[in-house]
């Protein structure tokens, strides 16, 4: 298990109660609706948080890691979304 610490400074809501089955596993059901994976974290006291993750394919993590592509790509989505569009002829490019 990796070395990531997380600082909690929010408060948590009880939502529901849960028995741990004979094989150590909790189901969460709808808790977890449309969360494919989870990351845990356990702090000394033995509590446990699930935080849901997304993951990025390796391909596409640059895209992440430069801000200006990234900026880029995110004002393009907006004119797109606000109909700011032009359209383009490929046999002239």
């Amino acid at each position: 298990m990796g070395k990531n610490t997380l600082k909690v400074d929010e408060e948590f809501e009880e939502v529901s109660t849960h028995t741990v089955d004979g094989r150590q596993r909790v189901t969460l059901g709808d808790l977890v609706k449309d969360t494919r994976r989870v990351r845990v974290y356990k702090n000394a006291r033995g509590e446990l948080l699930l935080q849901p993750v997304l993951e990025i394919p390796a391909a596409e993590v640059w895209l992440f890691q430069n801000q200006e592509a990234l900026t880029a790509v995110k004002k393009g989505l907006e004119d797109a979304a606000k109909g700011r569009v032009t359209r383009l002829n490929p046999d002239k490019l």
